[in-house]
């Protein structure tokens, strides 16, 4: 997912995984301070952020936080790591009105909240990698909201905070998934294909407004001795629009071990439905709307 809306909220009172067939690791919920390193467009309204900095890494904590500040020791935090291919990262972005940045407070078990009389702006997108000391991040330009807004500001040497990633998801272990997303979904699709185990068959389908206009190096080749196994397709799609990717499913081979959608939260609960009709099992589909399209980004 690229961008994802996540106003802080209570933590959950127990950690339920979300997919039973998806194992789940936790990290500590801390917040980073990193610095934008580079800014680059990789696509036609497809930006890549690059982040640097010595929190990244392992670093110490001034003590556990509680809604009213810091207390009790400091904790060693460890350094971010992204295992899974849609791990999420969470920005905490400056109020488009007066440029202040409200932090969320991280909770004892693991969720944010908003600080006593405020209100922080978060956004949630997936990681692309973590590598050499840096987190990439790979952004879509929609048409309005503050992640856009933040994103027509950014440039190389302005601070950030982040959330690293909290939760990440093993994939199942099954002989065939298939993976759908829109643009959105584009790196976690692509870190899918790059890091997919030898064993599992991929069918990989990308619903995007002009395929011919993402350069290959978006979503990764696939070597030729692979070909058998993995199938890469994008189809012309406009945002929301879930009618040519369930066209473009009739070929796919359903049901199936697994099924992960993600995107547009229209699009995502139509191409779920159409799984389900076809007979895959609701728990062997994990689905994720990360935008909705007229709603806040």
């Amino acid at each position: 997912m690229v961008e994802r809306s996540a106003p802080p909220a209570s933590a959950p009172a127990a950690r339920r995984p979300r997919n039973p067939h998806r194992a789940e690791s936790w990290q500590p919920t801390a917040l980073r301070r990193v610095r934008v390193r580079a800014v680059d467009e990789v696509a036609p309204g497809l930006v890549r952020v690059t982040l640097v900095g010595d929190e990244l890494g392992r670093f110490a904590t001034p003590g556990t936080t509680t809604p009213t500040g810091p207390v009790g020791s400091p904790e060693l935090v460890p350094a971010v790591c992204s295992p899974f291919f849609d791990d999420v990262v969470v920005f905490c972005l400056p109020d488009p009105a007066t440029g202040e940045v409200t932090l969320p407070v991280p909770t004892p078990g693991g969720g944010l909240v908003n600080p006593p009389g405020g209100a922080a702006l978060v956004r949630e997108y997936t990681v692309r990698t973590v590598r050499d000391g840096a987190l990439v991040v790979d952004l879509v330009r929609h048409a309005e909201g503050a992640g856009v807004r933040w994103l027509e500001t950014v440039r190389p040497g302005d601070e950030l905070t982040v959330v690293s990633p909290r939760v990440s998801r093993e994939l199942p272990a099954v002989e065939r998934m298939l993976a759908v997303g829109d643009a959105t979904a584009l790196p976690a699709l692509a870190r899918l294909i790059e890091e997919r185990p030898p064993t599992l068959a991929l069918d990989v389908l990308a619903a995007v407004p002009d395929p011919a206009a993402l350069p290959r190096s978006v979503l990764p080749a696939v070597p030729l001795a692979d070909s058998d196994r993995v199938r890469v397709r994008m189809v012309t799609a406009a945002p929301g629009s879930a009618v040519e990717t369930i066209e473009a499913l009739a070929v796919a081979a359903v049901p199936c071990g697994f099924a992960w959608v993600a995107g547009e939260a229209g699009m995502v609960a139509a191409v779920r439905r159409h799984l389900l009709d076809r007979g895959q099992e609701p728990d062997r589909v994990q689905f994720t709307g990360y935008w909705r399209l007229g709603g806040s980004l």
